[in-house]
């Protein structure tokens, strides 16, 4: 500053000119200050990313301290950038959902600039404190009511064929309960695709409320949990629960692929119920809905057609799609039908589920294998208006995220729910093994699946009015007697 002052001086410019001119101190940078550790990055760490990422964890490395941290920040960098990490698989500008750990564009922009500009660590001393978390192996939300376990298990092979195997334990309840909270722990989750607990009713109970044979549930069975990597617990919001009867059995079924080390699996299932006597407003049950009719409309449109017709519809010779109006039960649709994904293809397929009941729509979890790339959830309203509840647009198989909605969706019975899956059967995907392969539905972690579980309490009429009323959305008693009647 000062030769620029005799600079300026030399040739005549005024003085006062001289004088306004704001002092620089030396080293001064117009940028911003380059983020640090301690300060800037350790939080979203914390928050976003130490739940997997620390010893005896799922994760590959422990991203605890700056000592952690630094030998990894250009595979950080590369994998916040592109959204892979942290798990969150959506596309975010549609809708809000509780436990969302992904990250800000400002907060990504943070980590960024913190890694271009040499990863500093910071001052020690504004480091958080340590953020405290559960083992693997212990309850999420407390302590359970009841735990029910594998009597036997499972022996998994080192090598070898994936298995689908099912045990039946009797867990001795006595009396209808609502569940409040439901976690399941297996002792080998590194040879665990994912894990259903089945609740089978007993013979002759009144099943109200177990929404037996909707959907692609059976007539015999309720699910009450499904554990994967990201997914292994369901906490109910207050008025809300599922319901196991007196009486019930648990079917436990894993889905085990081999590890390249003999294992043993005992898998147990912690459940908190709501206090005896309390009955909550909602009963939530879980949902399948399946994406396999698609393309087989045109491959497998005579035995669809058989199906709709046993059911008493008739439909246009030539229609050219699936249609999306017929109350047709899912099972015997989906036996009808395969999934098919020819080679080198990027194959769409699709279900239409008309909601039998008024509803809440809680959560969506998108199921595929290695070919899924994506899966979408909308729902089409009796007017013909489509509405977008969620687009799983980066999906990753494996990672088997449910995602909450913060505000459940409410839709009037006749309501449809459409999901379409998209499995990429070309060398463009990385965990494809091999393109030229036709691939179709199957149990195997080779073969493909494609379905949505869908959380859904089932509303009365009353019910539904009173949740209308509730979000201002129309009066009580608007519904049409079209409506009623649907």
């Amino acid at each position: 500053m000062r030769k620029f002052a005799r600079l300026a001086l030399s040739v005549g410019v005024p003085t006062v000119f001289v004088l306004l001119m704001p002092p620089v101190v030396a080293g001064q940078s117009t940028k911003a200050a380059t983020p640090t550790f301690t300060k800037d990055v350790l939080p979203l760490l914390q928050r976003s990313c130490q739940k997997c990422h620390r010893p005896n964890s799922i994760a590959p490395m422990s991203l605890l301290t700056y000592q952690d941290v630094r030998p990894w920040v250009r595979a950080i960098k590369a994998r916040v950038s592109s959204r892979q990490m942290p798990p969150w698989h959506i596309d975010r500008s549609i809708g809000e959902y509780l436990d969302d750990p992904s990250l800000s564009d400002k907060e990504i922009e943070t980590v960024v600039r913190w890694i271009d500009g040499g990863a500093p660590q910071g001052d020690p001393k504004d480091a958080p404190p340590p953020a405290k978390f559960r083992a693997a192996d212990e309850w999420a939300f407390g302590e359970p009511d009841l735990v029910v376990s594998m009597e036997k298990g499972f022996t998994i092979p080192a090598a070898g064929r994936d298995t689908q195997p099912s045990e039946i334990v009797d867990p001795k309840i006595t009396e209808d309960r609502y569940v409040k909270w439901v976690q399941m722990i297996p002792s080998a989750n590194c040879c665990v695709h994912h894990s259903h607990v089945y609740v089978r009713a007993p013979e002759g109970a009144d099943r109200d409320g177990l929404s037996l044979g909707m959907g692609s549930n059976t007539d015999e069975e309720m699910d009450l949990i499904e554990y994967g990597p990201g997914n292994d617990a369901d906490f109910f919001a207050d008025g809300t629960a599922k319901l196991i009867k007196a009486g019930s059995k648990f079917r436990f079924a894993p889905h085990y692929h081999s590890m390249g080390e003999e294992k043993h699996d005992i898998e147990r299932v912690g459940i908190k119920f709501y206090p005896k006597g309390y009955k909550p407003e909602y009963v939530v049950t879980s949902h399948r809905i399946r994406t396999d009719v698609g393309n087989m409309w045109a491959l497998n449109r005579e035995k669809v057609e058989d199906a709709i017709l046993k059911a008493g519809h008739k439909i246009d010779i030539n229609e050219p799609r699936m249609p999306t109006g017929f109350l047709v039960q899912e099972n015997p649709l989906h036996s009808a039908t395969t999934l098919s994904i020819p080679p080198n293809t990027v194959a769409t397929h699709e279900r239409f589920w008309p909601l039998p009941q008024d509803a809440l729509i809680l959560s969506f979890q998108p199921h595929m294998h290695f070919l899924g790339t994506r899966m979408i959830l909308e729902a089409i309203h009796p007017d013909g208006r489509r509405e977008t509840l969620t687009d799983a647009n980066r999906y990753e198989q494996n990672w088997q995220i449910t995602y909450t909605y913060k505000t459940p969706h409410l839709f009037p019975k006749g309501t449809i729910l459409h999901t379409i899956s998209y499995h990429d059967n070309t060398a463009n995907n990385k965990h494809n093994p091999d393109p030229t392969n036709w691939r179709g539905w199957g149990s195997r972690t080779m073969d493909e699946m494609g379905h949505g579980w869908t959380d859904i309490a089932f509303l009365t009429p009353e019910q539904y009015q009173k949740e209308l009323a509730k979000r201002g959305k129309a009066p009580a008693g608007t519904r049409t007697q079209q409506q009623q009647q649907q």
